[in-house]
């Protein structure tokens, strides 16, 4: 896709027929934000949130899109429409030309609607309700069909360098790990690996950038196992509190110092320094889940703070470095860190309110913002 920066360009959401944003996408270098909108799609300036060119009626005529995703800086955007969607089925995957504004391919399924799909230089996984279809992208040659898989969207993770984990229905105390090998964009070798996890039950799996680490969550949200992709050997253990914790979202910066950046309840945002566990021992089973249930030692939390609530994450001396706040004064639509900073994170709202927010700082509440912009 060009990147054409518009300049001084007016509110691209009209306030009297909004436009309702579904999904936020990066692209593989992190520099574009793709919507999937209730009229299209819309591809934005990571760096500033402006949009990339014009919007065209060939887009808005896309209708309800769930996802979309631009393939690097190029003219492909792929197009996942939603379930509502009067025009196409959300049991075919589009593959548009933005800049030709025609629609090159679609993927289709006869039985099964589309939840999601992840897209790497040279693999396409498209998550049905049942199964994960792995697609040799320039050929669009089905390699692999992965059924009776858990079609929960937290518990299946991919990255943009062909890593994909998941669990299987009948399995749920087993991690599967598949890492595809590819030369001149075909498909050569797959490297199976298992993580067998003592959680009952995972609440999310997800996979770092580079492919490094896999970072699983319990189902009470607060025991996260963070392995080692290649070794399948523990790396961290955190345990985050006495109390369950509903997490929407878990992701890795790519740089070291590692971190990881957990979503709670759609407005609480917790981060913590990633440490090497002594012996790969796990230290969060010491917590017994029977004191949580009965809710003693519940976290404290102090009013104050430049979004009006800082909280104070369970204390835990075994974990090195954190940071804790909420934005009680908006549900989060979209966290992540700043992919090429790295020292930042930033987050947009549901009102379309989009924040950079500095963490070098140890001591908790010390995150200065740096851009705020309205954006929506």
């Amino acid at each position: 896709m060009e990147i054409n920066e518009i300049k001084n360009i007016k509110p691209w959401n009209d306030k009297d027929n909004p436009i309702k944003v579904n999904s936020i996408r990066y692209n593989h270098d992190f520099s574009l934000l793709s919507l999937g909108t209730s009229q299209g799609y819309r591809v934005f300036l990571t760096s500033d949130l402006k949009l990339t060119h014009e919007v065209t009626e060939a887009n808005i005529n896309f209708g309800d899109i769930l996802t979309a995703m631009v393939y690097y800086k190029a003219s492909l955007v792929f197009l996942l429409p939603k379930k509502t969607n009067e025009k196409y089925s959300n049991k075919e995957l589009i593959i548009f030309d933005d800049f030709y504004q025609t629609i090159l391919a679609k993927f289709k399924d006869k039985k099964e609607g589309f939840i999601n799909f992840g897209l790497s230089k040279t693999t396409l996984f498209i998550i049905a309700i049942s199964k994960i279809i792995v697609i040799e992208l320039f050929t669009f040659k089905v390699i692999q069909i992965i059924e009776k898989i858990n079609s929960n969207n937290k518990l299946i993770s991919f990255n943009y360098l062909d890593y994909l984990a998941y669990t299987f229905l009948e399995s749920k105390k087993e991690v599967n790990i598949n890492i595809y090998h590819n030369m001149n964009y075909k498909l050569i070798s797959k490297t199976n690996k298992k993580i067998s996890i003592p959680f009952d039950f995972i609440q999310i799996i997800d996979i770092s950038p580079t492919g490094n680490y896999i970072g699983i969550v319990s189902i009470f949200g607060n025991k996260i196992h963070i392995y080692e992709t290649q070794t399948c050997k523990l790396k961290e253990c955190i345990f985050t509190g006495p109390n369950v914790q509903t997490l929407d979202k878990m992701c890795f910066s790519e740089i070291k110092p590692n971190y990881i950046l957990l979503v709670r309840n759609d407005y609480k945002i917790y981060i913590y320094k990633i440490e090497k566990t002594e012996n790969d021992k796990c230290i969060c089973d010491k917590y017994s889940d029977n004191i949580m249930l009965s809710g003693d030692l519940n976290q404290e939390e102090d009013n104050g703070g430049f979004l009006g609530f800082i909280t104070k994450p369970f204390k835990n001396n075994d974990i090195k470095e954190i940071h804790a706040f909420a934005e009680y004064n908006g549900r989060l639509m979209f966290a992540d860190f700043d992919r090429t900073k790295h020292k930042e994170f930033f987050v947009i709202k549901y009102c379309g309110l989009f924040n950079i927010y500095h963490f070098i700082k140890k001591k908790t509440g010390k995150i200065s913002p740096q851009l705020s912009v309205q954006w929506i």
